[in-house]
């Protein structure tokens, strides 16, 4: 093959990534849990105990995460702080730091930026207003199938872990860990899921 053969296959080459990068930055996307819990940071967070499971509905023929969190103070009051800390799966492996975000007014901030976040897993719980009062809050059946995202019309995608902390008075309170795998929605239609908005998701007591 000559220099200007080579050439042309090159830029074809990079014409064909590049569209087809396009392509998978095109959304809408969607988001599929495969990890839900108390954090593994090694951190204390005495203002929550987070004890959730992976269960099989053998009625649904499906996997859900059920259990509880018992809330010792409003972790969501206006005069408090959330952090939402993101690793992504590297493509040789492990995890590295993605993103940081941190918010004020975290119930309000939650309610316009991740509607679908909140209507999967605080809404069901009960949590649809402020104030939160403490106490124990039932998550009955989160299931793993995907929930396509309302805000987001450009997105990475693969694997990522988010640590959602709770800030009072400058101590972290509490923490509860969420690993999501999130690609287009054709790509999880491809894999046999069908995405759905948050509240299907859910399953009965």
């Amino acid at each position: 093959m000559g220099p200007a053969a080579l050439l042309r296959l090159l830029v074809a080459a990079a014409v064909a990534a590049i569209t087809s990068a396009n392509l998978a930055l095109g959304g809408p996307y969607a988001l599929k849990v495969v990890d839900f819990g108390a954090c593994d940071d090694g951190g204390e967070y005495p203002g929550m105990l987070v004890n959730i499971s992976l269960i099989f509905d053998e009625a649904a023929n499906e996997t859900a995460y059920s259990g509880d969190f018992v809330y010792n103070y409003d972790y969501l009051a206006d005069d408090c702080v959330m952090e939402i800390i993101v690793y992504k799966w590297g493509s040789t492996g492990g995890w590295g730091r993605f993103y940081n975000l941190t918010f004020t007014r975290p119930f309000d901030y939650l309610v316009t930026n991740f509607p679908a976040v909140m209507e999967s897993i605080w809404f069901p719980m009960g949590i649809t207003k402020k104030p939160v009062a403490p106490g124990t809050y039932y998550m009955k059946r989160l299931w793993t199938r995907p929930i396509t995202l309302k805000k987001f019309p450009a997105l990475p995608y693969g694997k990522f872990k988010l640590y959602m902390k709770g800030v009072k008075d400058g101590k972290r309170q509490v923490c509860a860990q969420m690993i999501v795998d999130i690609y287009e929605v054709g790509v999880f239609r491809a894999l046999g899921y069908i995405p759905t908005l948050a509240g299907p998701i859910w399953g009965r007591s």
